[in-house]
């Protein structure tokens, strides 16, 4: 059986504005570095087994990550493939219109996703091409990603239909929740869900 974790990003500055699409670059807010420490303290109590931490190349995954690897002991690797999604010519718009505006939210053949940008069945399928190196080797792989991209990819691993998992936001992530999959013989189910039960209530967090 194959145990997987994955993990949104800490708190920026562009999550509270709600903002799509904003600076690749963007660092964690004292929020989020303090939410960063919370999850990797959650990380270290857990007694992974041979933990392996990877990250989006995306400098708030890779803070979220590093905080959660020096905890265990571990390096980080970064993982192209679970960069998030390209917002294409919604950059900048606020996320309130992905509900007012959602009939604009499609590609030309019709599918729903980001014009100019990526779709959500894109992204779930270069998330879980992926996700197939990190298990060739032994241990436990912890993946520190985004928002949309994850919930991208767990449409794709859970078997929903990503569209209408998007507009019911099933599977939404808060800064730093954390998702814990287990896979045996291909199929994979949610052990936990956007878990964020290691934060301490923080006026603010989870924007």
């Amino acid at each position: 059986m194959s145990r997987l974790f994955l993990v949104r990003h800490a708190r920026t500055a562009s999550n509270v504005a709600q903002t799509l699409g904003a600076g690749h670059d963007d660092p964690l807010d004292p929020v989020g570095e303090r939410q960063a420490r919370a999850v990797a303290a959650h990380f270290a109590a857990l007694g992974l087994s041979a933990p392996r931490v990877y990250a989006s190349p995306y400098r708030r995954a890779r803070q979220t990550a590093e905080a959660i690897a020096d905890a265990l002991g571990v390096p980080v690797t970064v993982l192209d493939g679970v960069r998030e999604i390209h917002t294409g010519t919604w950059a900048g718009r606020p996320y309130s219109h992905l509900h007012t505006h959602v009939h604009e939210w499609r590609h030309e053949d019709g599918t729903p996703g980001f014009p100019g940008g990526e779709s959500l069945r894109a992204v779930a399928r270069r998330f879980r091409t992926a996700l197939e190196g990190v298990f060739e080797g032994e241990g436990t792989p912890v993946v520190v990603s985004h928002g949309a991209a994850l919930s991208a990819v767990l449409a794709l691993l859970l078997k929903a239909d990503p569209e209408e998992a998007w507009r019911e936001g099933r599977f939404t992530h808060g800064n730093t929740a954390v998702t814990e999959l287990l896979s045996e013989r291909g199929e994979w189910r949610a052990r936990r869900l956007a878990d964020a039960a290691h934060l301490a209530p923080v006026p603010g967090e989870g924007t």
